[in-house]
């Protein structure tokens, strides 16, 4: 496990600082086709690895027919993505889903529809990934860098809503491993018990008395301590009731 620390905050920092991907959508929208052009170029990995995943099995280009179906769904969702908030990653691959979908029932190989376009997935586990193209693109690493700046910046987004910021973040980190451990622990039940995630959600701040009184024993601390480290177990708790897969990566939950 890679825990989250002072040095990914500042990492993540850094990742976030580029033009959002809703801001080159905007363009592309508004008529930039060379900015349309890049965007298509820059995200060929995620768009090979979400007509893969759909597909149930590896897509190479220049063979197979899905993966014009993709590219042609992924430039739809330029067109129709007009919010300014941040998501279009997570809309681009619902609109390559359903067309890949259409496509199938439209050749009449409804029974060849793979379950994974319709089920739930995880992410880290269930895109298959064509060899010869993750050699061409670095598939993996580039899909992943795209995922997790998609889920920094709706972490960003959330934070603001708290009224929190990441330096914020970071600055409330602890700094030994294991009180690191038990923040994030911490942060893990404002987000799993429903009635303390309730008052969360609702009043956007954390309920410290409340939250002392379900805690485990082994997770018994003293009220200073929740005040001290506030930030980051409400940034751990927003992690996990947000679902922003990429960044559960860091945690042990």
């Amino acid at each position: 496990m890679v825990p989250v620390n002072n040095t990914l905050i500042l990492s993540l920092l850094t990742a976030t600082a580029t033009k959002s991907v809703e801001a080159r959508v905007a363009r592309a929208r508004d008529g930039d086709s060379r900015e349309r052009e890049e965007l298509i170029r820059d995200y060929t990995p995620f768009i090979l690895k979400t007509a893969s995943a759909t597909a149930g099995r590896y897509l190479t280009v220049g063979k197979d027919d899905e993966v014009s179906v993709a590219f042609l769904a992924f430039d739809e969702a330029i067109n129709a993505y007009s919010s300014p908030r941040p998501g279009f990653l997570a809309f681009a691959a619902t609109v390559i889903r359903r067309r890949l979908i259409d496509y199938y029932r439209k050749e009449n190989r409804r029974d060849e529809v793979p379950f994974s376009s319709i089920a739930p997935s995880d992410d880290s586990e269930d895109w298959a990934v064509d060899v010869q193209v993750s050699r061409t693109y670095d598939l993996e690493g580039w899909s992943k860098v795209l995922e997790r700046r998609d889920d920094i910046e709706r972490w960003q987004e959330a934070l603001r809503s708290y009224r929190l910021c990441l330096k914020d973040v970071a600055k409330a980190a602890p700094k030994h491993a294991d009180a690191r451990q038990r923040a994030m622990s911490i942060g893990n039940v404002v987000a799993t018990h429903r009635e303390i995630r309730d008052r969360f959600l609702k009043e956007k701040k954390l309920p410290i008395q409340e939250l002392l009184a379900v805690l485990p024993d082994d997770l018994r601390v003293s009220k200073k301590t929740i005040e001290r480290q506030k930030a980051y177990i409400m940034a751990i708790a927003i992690i996990v009731t947000h679902n922003l897969g990429s960044l559960r990566e860091f945690l042990e939950m």
